[in-house]
């Protein structure tokens, strides 16, 4: 499944992205040609200045150098000129002979880089114009290595504080985006509780406003299933009392001294009428549990810490068992802190009830029942010190995946119902050979939100 906040946070990032990149060429394109806007603009002040002072004798060029720039005068100033009237040439002081490249000029005025006397790069102007009945062609150049180097410069230290924007920026849209998708934890956190069998209604102003209607057919939903839950148990309550009328009647008539004569008729009669109150209550145990998962109370493992409390679920469990197997000394090792089992009770009643029933019926005398646990996960194992099962019918057990015979004696009794109840809960149940000698099946449940 898709995520929406994963999806939202590649196309935010992918969006921020292409902005930044266009900002960060449009600024740098600006400044790069601000900067030769203000050096060219510069040369052509220097040519008007040169042009101005410029002499054309019949043999020569001559200038003046006290009247333009002295920059031009200086060795190794950077700034140079050359000046072309047909073939007398005139070249700065500053150039020392140094063969300055002269373009062709195609346009008026021509740009162009190139290499000075020190290797340096420079930017020259190249203008034509007529100057005393001659065509005059003055190239004009400075070194512009300096700037160049401090647009470099402004180029990375730019791009760095950009992308640091970029990332802040990102960083800071995440956190919102997680912090709004925060807001809708606590219904996957009320979905939870739900499922445990606690009551749970939503509140859609709790909630954005994007979600409201969600949250009102959610709690459409719970309503629904709460009442369908409540009237099928009611059903399965109407149908076992009308079922077990008739039936205590047919185990009287088997009882009955009238049939002493026919003792295979009423052996036959007394079995299947067992296999069928059998049948019975295991499908109104598959009916409860496959009519949903919502419940309200919880098997209780531990008595709450109340002026009336009465005994937990488990206590009243062993308490039966004690008095059903007086002979069978079931001991009880408890090693977490958990308060409640993640079932609802008479699940929890069904399932331990199973287990300890099959312990104290194919045991000896000992039947251990260890809880172990923390935060995330309860362990509950039951063993006996019965004659157990063969290694190879572990094996089968595991195979086979719980699918055992109800109705043939040994530890397959009511496995299936277990299973059915461990599944539904999504839990895991494993068959071994206990240390005691006998069977033990170890239920795990996973106590963690996620």
């Amino acid at each position: 499944m898709k995520s929406i906040e994963k999806s939202l946070n590649i196309s935010l990032f992918v969006s921020l992205l292409i902005i930044f990149v266009v900002f960060w060429m449009i600024s740098v394109f600006s400044i790069h040609h601000l900067t030769e806007d203000y050096v060219l603009t510069r040369l052509h002040h220097d040519n008007d200045s040169i042009t101005e002072h410029l002499k054309v004798e019949p043999d020569r060029l001559t200038i003046n150098l006290n009247n333009i720039n002295p920059i031009y005068s200086r060795k190794d100033s950077g700034h140079y000129f050359v000046a072309k009237v047909s073939l007398r040439t005139l070249t700065s002081p500053s150039l020392e002979g140094y063969p300055l490249y002269l373009k062709p000029i195609h346009r008026n005025p021509e740009v162009y880089e190139t290499l000075g006397p020190n290797k340096q790069t420079v930017l020259v102007r190249a203008y034509q114009s007529e100057f005393h009945g001659e065509t005059l062609t003055l190239y004009v150049a400075e070194d512009h290595s300096p700037i160049q180097h401090m647009i470099h410069l402004f180029d990375i230290v730019f791009a760095v504080l950009t992308l640091l924007s970029l990332i802040t920026l990102y960083l800071l849209q995440r956190y919102l985006l997680q912090n709004g998708f925060n807001r809708l934890t606590p219904i996957n956190t009320a979905l939870q509780a739900l499922h445990k069998g606690k009551a749970v209604k939503l509140k859609p102003e709790d909630y954005p406003t994007e979600v409201s209607s969600l949250i009102e057919s959610l709690n459409q939903a719970v309503s629904s299933a709460t009442a369908l839950l409540e009237k099928s148990r009611q059903s399965n309550a109407n149908l076992a009392h009308s079922l077990k009328t008739p039936l205590n009647i047919i185990f009287q008539i088997s009882d009955s001294p009238i049939l002493t004569d026919y003792p295979e008729l009423q052996k036959t009669l007394s079995e299947q009428s067992q296999k069928i109150l059998r049948l019975i209550e295991r499908e109104l145990k598959s009916a409860r549990l496959a009519s949903g998962m919502i419940s309200m109370i919880p098997f209780s493992l531990k008595v709450q810490n109340t002026p009336d409390a009465s005994p937990s679920d488990l206590e009243d469990l062993l308490s039966s068992f004690a008095q059903l197997y007086p002979q069978r000394h079931i001991e009880v090792i408890d090693n977490t802190e958990q308060k409640q089992l993640p079932l609802e009770k008479e699940d929890g009643f069904e399932l331990l009830g199973n287990l300890i029933d099959n312990a104290c019926k194919y045991g000896n005398h000992h039947v251990r029942l260890t809880l172990n646990g923390s935060d995330k996960q309860l362990t509950i194992q039951v063993e006996d010190d019965g004659t157990g099962v063969p290694p190879e019918a572990v094996e089968q057990i595991q195979q086979r995946g719980f699918r055992l015979d109800e109705e043939q004696p040994g530890h397959g009794i009511g496995l299936s119902i277990v299973k059915q109840i461990v599944s539904a809960y999504r839990g895991n149940i494993d068959f071994q050979l206990s240390e005691l000698g006998g069977l033990s099946v170890t239920l795990s449940f996973n106590l963690d939100n996620d």
